[in-house]
């Protein structure tokens, strides 16, 4: 192999990287690394009870999922090449660095892979209710992608709903196996499920938040292609106040969960949540008040990003 055709191939799997967004599986990846290391785990060896599933089960169960999510990204772009065009051309990957086309047969591939993963992994366990589950995230990300998408509102529900799933889905793995091998952390049940369901809901809002500053980003695009979304219908100034809300209802669950760390005795914990995610939360709202060029929303949107990352590593707290 010659060299240039060398350096072709290296572009091309680094512009298939770019298409399934390597990143954002990164931090999926960190997500459920993080929920079964520092919470399930955890709390499982405290309680004394034998986890109910191998450490190799999960990560085959958790690339499945990854593998999924690669797929609903690459049909992502597929549909939104021509919304691209106009919002953000200069990052185009499909048609410009890939052929169109391998966005469709990368969906394809990618989804048969997760879904197969996920078969094989459930056949051993003789659990069909998590394989029902991937094939529902699957029909998710289809259905998301060719069609709500571009719908009032359902859109950002659907995104919200998969970001709060990543957190529940390894709780469900766990509980479903613990369930029929009776491996259940009987005096840490309540305290486990308190940390999952409020990292699934600080998920699920902040993940609206941000969509509805991206849909604000893109809506250029979004307005050509008769999209309907919370800017497009009501206008900047009602998202803004949307997304104030969104922010100000994360707060508020922000310090109810810190008054349950400090009561707990999770004290390193509750003052990472009132020192630096409620402050942080603050100063996301003020800026979103303050955007106004396009420019502003594409910096608070990365902004936002950098705030979820902080979140999802604060269960690093959770055993200190």
């Amino acid at each position: 192999m010659d060299g240039q055709r060398l350096l072709r191939m290296v572009k091309s799997i680094g512009n298939f990287f770019r298409l399934i967004r390597w990143l954002d599986l990164l931090f999926i990846a960190l997500i459920f690394f993080l929920v079964y290391k520092q919470i399930l785990t955890h709390f499982y060896a405290i309680d004394g009870t034998a986890m109910p599933i191998s450490t190799l089960e999960y990560i085959l169960i958790s690339l499945a999922f990854i593998l999924i999510s690669a797929a609903g990204y690459a049909l992502n772009d597929y549909y939104d090449y021509g919304m691209d065009e106009i919002n953000k051309p200069d990052k185009l990957i499909l048609h410009h660095k890939l052929p169109y086309k391998s966005g469709l047969y990368s969906f394809i591939i990618l989804i048969t892979l997760g879904i197969l993963l996920s078969f094989y992994q459930c056949l051993v366990w003789k659990n069909g209710e998590i394989f029902i589950i991937y094939l529902f995230i699957a029909a998710l990300f289809w259905f998301y992608s060719s069609k709500y998408k571009r719908e009032l509102i359902i859109g950002n529900v659907i995104v919200s709903f998969i970001a709060a799933l990543t957190i529940i889905l390894p709780w469900l793995i766990i509980i479903f196996e613990g369930m029929d091998s009776h491996l259940l952390p009987v005096s840490m049940w309540k305290t486990m499920n308190f940390f999952i369901f409020s990292y699934a809901f600080l998920s699920f809002f902040i993940t609206f938040a941000r969509e509805i500053v991206k849909d604000i980003q893109d809506i250029e695009g979004d307005k050509a292609y008769d999209c309907q979304n919370i800017p497009i219908k009501y206008g900047i100034k009602t998202a803004k106040n949307v997304i104030t809300i969104l922010m100000i209802l994360i707060l508020i669950g922000l310090i109810y969960i810190s008054v349950r760390l400090f009561s707990s005795a999770y004290n390193i914990m509750g003052y990472f949540f009132a020192l630096v995610l409620i402050p942080f939360g603050i100063y996301i709202i003020i800026i979103t008040l303050k955007s106004k060029e396009k420019s502003q929303w594409k910096n608070l949107s990365d902004t936002m990003k950098v705030y979820m990352l902080a979140g999802i590593l604060s269960m690093i707290f959770i055993t200190i």
